[in-house]
């Protein structure tokens, strides 16, 4: 039951319209304070667990076994990538196979980074900007998409992590002049 302020400023609890006694002198409710422990010490337990340096050293151990995977998933991610533009080249390629390139092409993009491959996401993210609303492919737009992919092939080949200096900073420029080239002679 809920409780209302009257107005000598008593807490009384709300009656149930479905309630037909009219009986008001039913007891407010009690009010109970709680105290939450105020550490995050006084919730762990004392013993037992891992100690903070095995528990860091676990935890770096793990995101190297991942950052050593990732290599090997973006390939299969690329691969995945090959195959649809291969089939978009194929045939028209429609809204849904751009879109379908697009969200490898964003997969790879968004792990790139994390994993060490900066060019990776450089390249997967001038794709992604030159799929994202396009609603068909041409063979210019294709070949565009072709270089980009074959691009991320190469970055991986070659194994190119971390900062690659000018190239990683000329590599953006060069593909956004590609875009907007392919863009002017249409695709």
């Amino acid at each position: 039951m809920a409780d209302k302020t009257g107005k000598d400023g008593q807490n009384r609890p709300l009656r149930n319209s479905a309630d037909k006694s009219g009986d008001d002198s039913a007891a407010p409710a009690k009010a109970r304070t709680m105290h939450p422990p105020r550490h995050l010490s006084d919730r762990v337990p004392k013993s037992g667990g891992p100690t903070p340096e095995s528990a860091i050293l676990a935890a770096l151990n793990s995101a190297e076994e991942l950052i050593e995977g990732y290599q090997g998933w973006a390939v299969d991610d690329l691969e995945d990538l090959w195959r649809a533009f291969q089939d978009a080249a194929d045939k028209k390629a429609g809204p849904a196979d751009i879109r379908q390139m697009f969200d490898i092409a964003h997969e790879i993009r968004g792990q790139g980074g994390t994993f060490g491959f900066p060019l990776i996401t450089a390249i997967s993210d001038s794709l992604c900007k030159y799929l994202d609303q396009r609603k068909e492919m041409a063979a210019r737009a294709g070949e565009v998409v072709r270089v980009h992919i074959l691009a991320m092939k190469a970055v991986f080949r070659q194994e190119l992590k971390g900062d690659q200096g000018a190239l990683g900073r000329e590599l953006p420029k060069l593909l956004a002049h590609l875009r907007d080239r392919a863009d002017m002679g249409g695709g």
